[in-house]
């Protein structure tokens, strides 16, 4: 398909460039030789003068034509790219929502070949469907988020609140997780900032980092929240004591599907699109999320937000 579309861009510059430089070129030609006379003030055989034509044009033909494939080809690297990462992106999906498919589908299956039993005793069953099919929402919910946002059509609906109040609302909500696994969560946002943005997408962004924050450290571990003031800016910090990510991940982590140990995140649940929807909600906002991480001593996100919108 891009080999078709090159060659074709490659015919429109030699057909619209080449005829124009073509053009040019033969009139100087006809005037740095005198056209219609040499020195002796005879007229130029028109033989010489065609061929002599005919090689400029074809030289001409010739460069345009390599310079126009090699244009045409810088033009389409980002078209091939685009291509590949939405090639890329309808298979993860496609993926992703295989496995709750086919685990509604097994256990269906499993109570239609017992018509005589109850529903109280096809609980167990009931209950799987349910887990999958609210998995499946979440991550269908991600995919219409990121594809809104790609399309510029999610907006945020803007408003003043406290930033530190949604933090620890956030907070409050991982209090029993982090307890059950042992996990001591540090919480540091006595300060009273207002900011201007939007609340719901900003208590997303927390609880994205706090439950990555908690999945992926061992019991006896710590999870810290902060909230920090600057002169134009907020700064949110959320850290972890956990397994940590090896350097070659850290630029492919905010990717979206992309896991660090697919095995594992399997286990511990997640699409593989939580950070991709993080680092949006904070580019939507004008800001920036960076990310330090060390295999067996921890990760730190900064997320840095202005004011005003």
């Amino acid at each position: 398909m891009f080999w078709k579309t090159r060659i074709t861009l490659t015919l429109y510059n030699i057909g619209v460039i080449g005829a124009i430089l073509s053009l040019i070129a033969l009139v100087i030609f006809m005037k740095s030789q005198n056209f219609l006379y040499h020195a002796e003030n005879k007229i130029e055989d028109p033989v010489t003068f065609f061929h002599r034509s005919f090689m400029i044009i074809l030289t001409s033909l010739i460069l345009i034509f390599l310079g126009g494939w090699f244009i045409s080809g810088k033009a389409l690297v980002p078209i091939k790219k685009a291509w590949q990462k939405q090639m890329d992106f309808t298979a993860d999906a496609s993926h992703e929502l295989r496995t709750p498919l086919a685990v509604i589908q097994t256990n269906l299956e499993l109570i239609m070949g017992n018509p005589e039993e109850t529903v109280e005793s096809q609980t167990k069953w009931l209950e799987n469907i349910l887990i999958e099919n609210k998995r499946m929402t979440k991550l269908v919910e991600d995919l219409l988020t990121l594809s809104r946002a790609d399309a510029n059509q999610q907006t945020l609906d803007v408003s003043s609140f406290r930033i530190d109040k949604v933090l620890d609302q956030a907070a409050e909500s991982f209090k029993p997780l982090a307890k059950n696994k042992f996990i001591t969560l540090n919480i540091d946002t006595n300060k009273k900032i207002s900011f201007i943005g939007d609340q719901s997408r900003m208590y997303q962004l927390i609880v994205i980092l706090l439950d990555n924050a908690i999945k992926y450290t061992d019991a006896g571990g710590k999870v810290t929240l902060a909230l920090k003031q600057k002169e134009k800016s907020v700064v949110i910090l959320i850290s972890d004591t956990g397994e940590g990510i090896e350097s070659e991940h850290l630029t492919k982590i905010f990717d979206r599907f992309y896991r660090v140990d697919k095995a594992r995140a399997r286990n511990i649940g997640g699409s593989g699109l939580g950070l991709s929807i993080a680092k949006w909600i904070v580019e939507a906002h004008h800001g920036s999320i960076d990310v330090r991480s060390y295999p067996d001593q921890g990760t730190h996100f900064t997320i840095t937000l202005p004011y005003g919108q």
